[in-house]
């Protein structure tokens, strides 16, 4: 059980993280110096990281909340979810430049 520490802390503060820079695009339109380049849809943008952040709880639940031998099936649907919100973000994005070529 020591070890679950070592990953519900982490995982926390991720999710954390996420979820106060998500509801700062949501509210304010607000993005990291280091994003504003590239995204161009802030609140798709600001929900990816929203959802991103609820699957990430889901998953922090699922750590001591059931037996190991069930955590797979618990975390499962936080791993779809994540990656669904990774082609959300992807859809927020600039079109690469190099993609446009030809």
């Amino acid at each position: 059980m020591r070890y679950l520490v070592y990953l519900a802390v982490p995982i926390g503060l991720a999710a954390l993280l996420l979820a106060a820079s998500g509801i700062a695009t949501l509210t304010r339109g607000w993005l990291l110096p280091r994003q504003r380049r590239h995204i161009v849809r802030p609140r798709l943008f600001g929900w990816a990281q929203l959802i991103m952040a609820a699957s990430l709880g889901v998953q922090l639940l699922g750590l001591p909340a059931v037996d190991a031998a069930y955590r797979p099936a618990v975390n499962l649907p936080g791993t779809v979810v994540l990656l669904f919100s990774l082609v959300l973000v992807t859809r927020a994005q600039r079109p690469s430049p190099a993609r446009h070529t030809g």
